[in-house]
């Protein structure tokens, strides 16, 4: 091992423990929080309830970067280990379809997944759930209210494929060539918060690691579909998932 190479595994480790140290006390202002919003422990006027969710909002949004830094640095550090089984993606896309209802909500955007009973793979099923919640939010964020997104899924060569597409603004040329390198972005939208450009790096990592791979296609202005590859289920295992 390099210095360098070196000098990145002990800063990648040093960003995980530190993330460890933000996340908990994180974690305690966010359920704290909610459950003064929820009014278990006293009624609240409109301005403090007001001001609650804004606090517990921002709170989710840096308990989201942390976590992100975290994926980050875990992956640099190669201390991901992937709980392997068979695994339902249909099941899993309708799962965080209604995690992000109410941000599809407020865009009024149409959500669906075409489901078919044969999309299943051998994999964790928190880090592809990640993957589709990060996925299925980026669409959110560049489709304009009232628009559509569509989960599908096809095979090819002894891959299973899922498809997340979007009638959005879509991405440029030059901007979809970096679009899952770390710290890059997509298009810049006024009004959106900025993010840490983690996610779709994250998400090809994880795809990475399940032996696969993940792409995209875009035209400006028609919207764009993010894809990943998996190697498909052997019939014998799909089988068996079914039955459980």
């Amino acid at each position: 091992m390099t210095d360098k190479s070196r000098e990145q595994l002990e800063f990648a480790r040093f960003l995980a423990q530190i993330g460890h140290e933000i996340r908990t006390p994180l974690n305690a202002i966010k359920g704290f929080g909610d459950l003064l919003v929820e009014e278990q422990v006293g009624e609240l006027n409109d301005v403090q309830k007001k001001y609650l969710l804004k606090m517990t909002d921002s709170a989710q949004k840096l308990l989201l970067v942390v976590n992100q830094i975290l994926d980050w640095a875990k992956l640099e550090s190669n201390q991901i280990i992937l709980d392997s089984q068979p695994l339902d993606l249909c099941r899993i896309a309708v799962e965080v379809g209604n995690l992000l209802e109410l941000r599809m909500r407020e865009k009024q955007i149409t959500y669906q997944v075409m489901e078919v009973d044969w999309a299943t793979i051998n994999g964790d099923w928190g880090r592809l759930r990640e993957v589709l919640v990060n996925l299925i939010s980026n669409s959110i964020k560049f489709t304009e209210p009232g628009g559509t997104i569509i989960v599908s899924f096809s095979r090819k060569d002894g891959y299973l494929l899922t498809h997340v597409a979007d009638d959005g603004c879509g991405i440029s040329e030059e901007k979809l060539m970096q679009l899952f390198q770390p710290f890059s972005k997509g298009q810049d939208r006024s009004g959106e918060e900025k993010n840490t450009g983690l996610g779709l790096w994250i998400c090809r990592s994880i795809i990475e690691l399940h032996q696969g791979h993940i792409w995209a296609e875009s035209k400006q202005g028609k919207g764009t579909v993010l894809s990943f590859a998996l190697p498909a289920c052997p019939a014998e295992d799909t089988q068996k998932g079914a039955a459980q």
